[in-house]
C-alpha cells in the first residue's frame, strides 16, 4: 500500500512539473482511466512476504530427532549431574577394593539419571519464572524448543531409569537414596526456592546425598564416620558456591520471584559474611578427618592449600566495600571459580592419604595393586617435599604432625590409666 502510495503521488508530480513528454502521456494516460496508478502485481504464492518470514523465525520449531539429544542434556543439566557423578564417583572408591567396573558403571549411570529427572522436574516446574530471567529464558522450555510434556515423560523415563538400575545391579538403600533425590530436589527444594532464602540450605542437604550413595552401592554403612564425611564435605561446600552464584545473578533472581539471601542483602555483607563462615568449616574439615583416623596427617596439611584459595577469596568478597556493586560482582565470581576447582583437589587428596581401605587388610592381589600404587604416589610425592630437599625432618609438618598425635595419644592414655587407678582405689559405699 505504502509502495503503491508513493507511485501515484510521484506520478501526479510528474504531470504538474513537466519533464519528458512519454511520462506526461503515461500519466495523463493513466489518469485518465482509473484517475489511480495501476496496482503492483501481486507476489508469487511459493514467495512470503517478509513479516510472515520473521513471523515463521520467531516461532518455536519442533524439535528433530538430531537435535533431541542437546536438548535432552539441557533439560538433565550435565556439566552439574557430571559433577554429581564425580562425587559418587569418590564415595564409591572409598569404599571398595578392588573395583568392580560392572558395579561402578552402574552406580555412575543410575546416579546421573537421577539427577536427569530431578534436573528436569526442576525446569518443569519452573517454566514460568525461567521465562522472566536473562539467565534461564534461552533453556528448553522457556524458549518453546520442547513442549513440557515431553520434558516432563524424560523425567519419568530417566527417574524410573536411574531407580531401577540402582535397584537391580546395587542395592535398596542405593536405590532408596536416589529416589529421595530426585523427591527432595523436586518435591521440597524446588516449592521452596519462591517462599525462602534457607532453600539454599535445604538443596545443599539434597546436593550430599549422591556420595553417600556411592558409599552405600560399594558396600559402605550408611550410618558411619566415612558417610559423615562424604555428606558434610559436600553440604559444606554447597553454602559459599551457591551463595556466591546468587549474588552474580541477583537481579535475575529478583526478576524470576526467586527468595535468595542476596535478595534481601541490598550491602552484600551478610552474604559474604556467610561465605567466609562456611569456607571456614571447610578449611576445619580436613584436620577433623585426620583427628579421627580416616586419613593420614598430610591431607591436612596439603588442604591448606586449596582451602587457602577459597578463604582468600572468600575474605576478599567480605572486604569489599559495601555497595560496591563491581568490586563485589568480581569477587563473588572469584570465589564461585574457586569452589569449581575445590571438589576435585578435595577428593583427590582424601584417597590419596586415606588410611588403609577397609578390605585392603587381605592379601587379595587385586587389592595390594591399588595399595601400591598409592604408595608410589605417596613417595614421589615426598620427593618434592621442600623439607626433604633441605635435609631438615624436623621441619616437615608430617613429622611435627605425628609428634603431636604421639603426644596426644600419651595424654589420653595417662589420663584414662588415672581416671581407672582412682575408680579402684575408691573405698566401696
Amino acid at each position: 500500500v505504502f509502495a503503491r502510495g508513493r507511485l501515484g503521488l510521484a506520478m501526479r508530480l510528474g504531470c504538474r512539473l513537466g519533464g519528458a513528454r512519454p511520462a506526461r502521456l503515461l500519466c495523463a494516460r493513466r489518469l485518465s482511466t482509473s484517475g489511480l496508478p495501476s496496482p503492483l502485481p501481486p507476489l508469487p504464492p511459493s514467495q512470503p512476504t517478509a513479516a510472515a518470514g520473521a513471523e515463521s523465525a520467531l516461532a518455536p520449531a519442533a524439535p528433530g530427532l538430531l537435535g533431541l539429544p542437546s536438548i535432552y542434556l539441557e533439560l538433565s543439566k550435565a556439566k552439574l549431574s557430571g559433577l554429581v557423578v564425580m562425587t559418587t564417583g569418590a564415595g564409591h572408591l572409598l569404599a571398595q577394593l578392588p573395583l568392580d567396573p560392572l558395579l561402578l558403571g552402574a552406580t555412575l549411570s543410575g546416579t546421573f539419571l537421577c539427577a536427569a529427572s530431578a534436573n528436569t522436574l526442576n525446569q518443569v516446574i519452573e517454566i514460568p519464572r525461567d521465562a522472566r530471567m536473562a539467565r534461564t529464558a534461552k533453556r528448553p522450555l522457556p524458549s518453546g524448543r520442547i513442549s513440557p510434556a515431553h520434558a516432563l515423560a524424560f523425567a519419568t523415563t530417566t527417574g524410573g531409569a536411574g531407580v531401577g538400575t540402582l535397584l537391580a545391579l546395587t542395592n535398596p538403600t542405593t536405590a532408596a537414596l536416589g529416589a529421595a533425590t530426585i523427591g527432595l530436589y523436586a518435591g521440597v527444594y524446588t516449592p521452596l526456592k519462591p517462599v525462602t532464602h534457607y532453600n539454599t540450605w535445604v538443596g545443599a542437604v539434597v546436593g550430599a546425598v549422591p556420595p553417600l550413595m556411592g558409599w552405600t552401592a560399594a558396600g559402605g554403612e550408611l550410618l558411619s564416620p566415612e558417610a559423615a564425611l562424604l555428606s558434610g564435605a559436600l553440604f559444606l561446600w554447597q553454602i559459599p558456591h551457591f551463595l556466591a552464584l546468587a549474588w552474580m545473578y541477583r537481579a535475575d533472581y529478583a526478576a524470576g520471584g526467586y527468595e535468595m539471601l542476596p535478595r534481601r542483602d541490598p550491602t552484600g555483607e551478610r552474604t559474604a559474611a556467610v561465605c567466609l563462615e562456611y569456607s571456614c568449616y571447610l578449611t576445619a574439615l580436613p584436620f577433623a578427618v585426620w583427628a579421627s583416623g580416616l586419613t593420614g596427617c598430610m591431607f591436612a596439611v596439603e588442604s591448606l592449600a586449596f582451602n587457602g584459595v577459597m578463604l582468600a577469596a572468600a575474605a576478599r568478597f567480605v572486604l569489599a566495600p559495601p555497595n560496591a556493586r563491581v568490586q563485589q560482582a568480581q569477587y563473588a565470581r572469584r570465589l564461585f571459580f574457586a569452589s569449581l576447582g575445590y571438589l576435585p583437589l578435595f577428593f583427590g587428596c582424601l584417597l590419596l592419604h586415606q588410611q588403609s581401605n577397609r578390605h585392603a587388610a587381605t592379601e587379595d592381589e587385586e587389592v595390594a595393586a591399588p595399595e601400591a600404587a598409592r604408595a608410589r604416589l605417596r613417595e614421589a610425592g615426598r620427593q618434592y617435599c621442600l623439607h626433604e630437599q633441605l635435609e631438615a625432618p624436623s621441619l616437615c609438618p608430617k613429622g611435627a604432625a605425628d609428634e603431636v598425635a604421639a603426644v596426644a595419644h600419651e595424654v589420653a592414655a595417662g589420663a584414662a590409666a588415672g581416671l581407672a587407678g582412682s575408680r579402684q582405689t575408691q573405698p566401696p559405699s
